[in-house]
């Protein structure tokens, strides 16, 4: 879908006052002792859609891209039977434009804020949140808790550390009985840190022992028992990660897992990679009923085929919207701990200190040209 289009859209949407507003066969009650199914919820998304500023196209087609996607689930929790009153807001990458968005007195009672998406911007509502105690999430990249405040604060996104270590934790579960090896990021000022939380979230998770290797001097050759499956996991995103992880495919009892990053390398033959396991946070798979049916819904309405950030869009708001109806303003009570299946990922909220973080992943595996949800193993 163009650039134009989608802005065309969010133009008309910010010219309907700002908000889609959705009712339960007419009936609004907004009392505090209202029944859940049938309270009306006061939910602000804020996004830089950077309107009227052609420099950030680029911001401006993910946040449109979103945007399809709340746009969607809208619809899905019409049909659910959600009363929700949503406002949505350009931040313009302007932390100065936040403060006075969060000015307006209407704002303190909202029952969720969604967004913003930049360390600026969400400091601010982060001391908004704070003050009022709303639930604040953080859709699309990791933002501690600076405030110290006991406020609820969601993170979509773990820090780049602990992805590796949920990673872990999910391999422990997802390849049992296997001897794991897990070979460092050749570029260690990158990632660091990404071979030793793996083997922390597996060992804590297996009790068993994870042994990291360079892949050079300690290989998969000499560090197999020879007589378990070996799961060899590869912490590097890069092309030359992936090269040396199809030398060790198609081995007996050899089963290798990386980056779905790996698939964006330019090759001329795809199957080499099948067999292959892939973690990735934001893959949807092409051939997955769900996607072909959100496919189908996102062409009559928009043309084109949905992007990344529709799916994430989609699922936030799904996800959020659903927790609300069900737990009210309280939901962040009932998350922590469970697994949720959604389009894009699995989420997993955990509490870490004083604020919420997901600890979900997706394991994948690559066969004729297709990527599949790998569930049989989860």
């Amino acid at each position: 879908m163009g650039i134009i289009n989608r802005l065309c859209i969010a133009i008309l949407f910010f010219g309907l006052s700002g908000f889609t507003r959705l009712k339960t066969q007419g009936v609004i009650i907004p009392k505090d002792d209202t029944p859940v199914f049938q309270k009306e919820y006061k939910v602000v998304l804020m996004l830089p859609f950077c309107l009227d500023m052609p420099d950030k196209y680029r911001v401006r087609d993910k946040m449109a891209d979103y945007y399809e996607g709340v746009e969607m689930a809208i619809e899905d929790l019409k049909k659910q039977g959600l009363n929700m009153k949503l406002t949505v807001y350009d931040t313009r990458m302007d932390s100065l434009e936040v403060i006075r968005l969060l000015s307006n007195p209407e704002m303190q009672k909202i029952d969720l804020l969604i967004g913003p998406v930049y360390d600026y911007e969400l400091v601010e509502a982060e001391k908004f949140c704070s003050v009022y105690n709303i639930p604040l999430v953080s859709p699309l990249r990791y933002f501690p808790n600076k405030t110290g405040g006991s406020f609820p604060l969601i993170n979509c996104v773990p820090p780049d550390s602990l992805e590796y270590f949920y990673i872990g934790q999910h391999a422990a579960l997802a390849f049992q009985n296997f001897q794991v090896l897990v070979v460092e990021n050749s570029d260690k000022i990158l990632k660091p840190f990404a071979a030793r939380n793996f083997k922390k979230g597996y060992e804590l998770v297996s009790g068993k022992k994870c042994n990291i290797i360079d892949g050079k001097l300690k290989t998969p050759s000499t560090e197999w028992n020879g007589k378990d499956s070996l799961l060899i996991y590869y912490t590097s995103k890069n092309g030359s990660a992936a090269g040396s992880a199809l030398d060790n495919t198609g081995k007996n009892k050899w089963v290798v897992a990386g980056s779905a990053d790996w698939l964006d390398v330019d090759r001329t033959n795809y199957n080499v990679f099948n067999g292959v396991y892939f973690y990735d946070s934001y893959s949807v798979p092409s051939n997955d009923s769900t996607y072909k049916k959100m496919r189908r819904i996102f062409r009559n309405k928009y043309g084109g085929d949905p992007q990344r950030y529709t799916f994430v869009g989609y699922d936030q708001l799904m996800f959020f919207g659903s927790a609300l109806m069900a737990f009210d303003n309280q939901f962040y009570k009932f998350i922590i701990d469970k697994n949720f299946r959604m389009v894009h990922t699995t989420y997993k909220f955990v509490q870490r200190g004083n604020l919420i973080e997901n600890a979900g992943t997706n394991l994948f595996y690559f066969d004729n040209y297709n990527l599949y949800k790998a569930y049989w193993r989860q």
